[in-house]
């Protein structure tokens, strides 16, 4: 007879790529066997099926369950398959053998000898195996290593999970979703949202891999992802991959760029809450210092509008002041000189920009001037829409003409039309403005965009630079001392 009273079954399996749990069982199983041989009672059973020993970078709940059990005298034995099942991890080892020592734990294993961990031969026995292990477990994860990097430089896709647009095998796009990934791209280098993308996708139902509603860090995690540009990232590197594209690669890093900043930046939540702030310049400071909204607080309404004077030389004791309508203010980043009502001053550059789409010649904001053949292009252009007024201002004089023959005589010519401005289109402007150009009412398409979309385009037609008001006494917004310069 043996004189272990409190016997605890544990197992475990790094990997079930089944999910079936076999692998356990087995182990359970056997275990079970060398405890009725030893007439030990088991009081407990505790499994972690499908999670590693060695990166301790996952919670093994059952081991923790078990020990939670020896800390409470509840154990005397733990019996397991091999001593690896138990501890791989160095560190998890050290503390879990002064445990079973503190706690009088042996360890019985099914393939491995009988470990008293209160005597210094147990402990040393137990070091040396778990040694063993550790070697086994690093020289694995070398051999491993080296095999992702030749896959890496094979330009192998990633195994695992796939990802949202491509089969499981990671060659092949699934044309339900791949235009889903490009216009998430799309619309994040413009508005720089990853709330509203994922908004967006949960309104159209549009669902993720696992056939679930779409969460922020899951549109994070897609637009990071250099897998859609066919490219792999190992050990900081990126290397080509083989299989198809779903974004163009510029367009991945555009994105990438945009999380990078976001990284460096130490406060970017209130330069995003309004149209202006940390696009429009302080008109003041030597170094065009960006101007951002006040806090929370704004100043009061009538001081806003009637004495701006007062406001500029006073505009720390007014934001202090939260009586009244609160109003939003610009002001400069370094220092108090400077705090104009915002209402005005987003009216004003607002009307610029409608103005500025409305232009019988906004299409040529799509342009880039530097695309190969570019004159050559815009004369195309330029002689289509021609033709296009022409065979309108016929078809209007003339009242036998053929309706069908008109349509499809107009239907040409605008494809011929998007072609050749699709040839010498700027990639940022065309994803900007897309929409409002060529908008029958561009004040209409103007107010349906959200802020994000509102301030790309902001940032791409205009420079914004306020001024000081200057002056004194109490009078209306000067909209002089706003300057609004096109960049394009």
């Amino acid at each position: 007879m043996t004189g272990f009273q409190r016997g605890a079954i544990y197992t475990r399996i790094s990997r079930d790529d089944e999910l079936t749990g076999d692998g356990v069982t087995r182990q359970d199983e056997d275990a079970g066997t060398l405890a009725l041989a030893r007439g030990i009672p088991v009081q407990g059973r505790y499994t972690d099926n499908d999670i590693s020993a060695t990166t301790g970078k996952r919670l093994r709940p059952d081991y923790e369950r078990l020990m939670t059990a020896v800390r409470a005298d509840q154990v005397d034995v733990v019996i397991v398959a091999a001593l690896s099942r138990l501890w791989r991890n160095r560190r998890e080892r050290a503390e879990g053998m002064e445990l079973f020592r503190n706690h009088g734990v042996s360890i019985l294993a099914v393939k491995g000898p009988e470990l008293d961990l209160t005597t210094a031969s147990g402990r040393l026995l137990a070091g040396l195996l778990g040694e063993v292990d550790s070697f086994e477990v690093e020289q694995m994860s070398e051999r491993e290593k080296r095999e992702m990097l030749q896959r890496v430089e094979k330009g192998l896709p990633a195994t695992g999970p796939r990802a949202f647009g491509y089969s499981a095998d990671g060659w092949t796009i699934i044309p339900e979703e791949m235009p889903e990934v490009a216009k998430a791209y799309e619309k994040f280098v413009v508005t720089r949202s990853v709330s509203g993308i994922t908004r967006d996708l949960r309104e159209r139902g549009v669902l993720n891999k696992g056939g679930e509603p779409w969460t922020t860090n899951g549109v994070r995690w897609m637009l990071k992802n250099p897998r859609y540009a066919a490219l792999r990232e190992y050990e900081g590197e990126l290397y080509p991959g083989k299989w198809p594209a779903g974004v163009p690669e510029d367009l991945w890093r555009a994105a990438r760029a945009i999380f990078e900043e976001e990284d460096r930046a130490t406060s970017p939540g209130p330069a995003r809450r309004h149209l202006l702030s940390g696009i429009a310049l302080c008109g003041v400071c030597a170094d065009g210092e960006t101007t951002v909204t006040s806090g929370s607080r704004g100043v009061k309404k009538n001081q806003a509008e009637g004495d701006e004077e007062r406001l500029e030389d006073e505009a720390e004791l007014l934001l202090e002041d939260g009586a009244g309508t609160s109003q939003p203010i610009y002001k400069c980043r370094l220092s108090k000189h400077l705090a104009r009502n915002m209402e005005p001053v987003d009216a004003l550059v607002e009307e610029f920009v409608i103005a500025r789409l409305s232009r019988p010649d906004a299409a040529d904001l799509f342009h880039d001037e530097a695309a190969p053949g570019a004159g050559e292009l815009r004369t195309q252009a330029v002689a289509l829409r021609a033709r296009l007024k022409a065979l309108a201002a016929a078809f209007a004089e003339d009242d036998a003409a053929d309706v069908m023959e008109f349509r499809d005589a107009t239907r040409r010519l605008r494809e011929r039309v998007a072609e050749v401005e699709g040839s010498m289109a700027h990639p940022q402007r065309a994803r900007v403005l897309a929409g409002l150009v060529d908008a029958d009412d561009v004040r209409a398409a103007w107010e349906r965009l959200g802020l994000d979309r509102r301030r790309a385009v902001v940032d791409l037609l205009a420079w914004v630079t306020i001024l000081k008001a200057g002056g004194g006494g109490r009078r209306p917004f000067n909209p002089d001392t706003v300057v609004i310069r096109p960049r394009v």
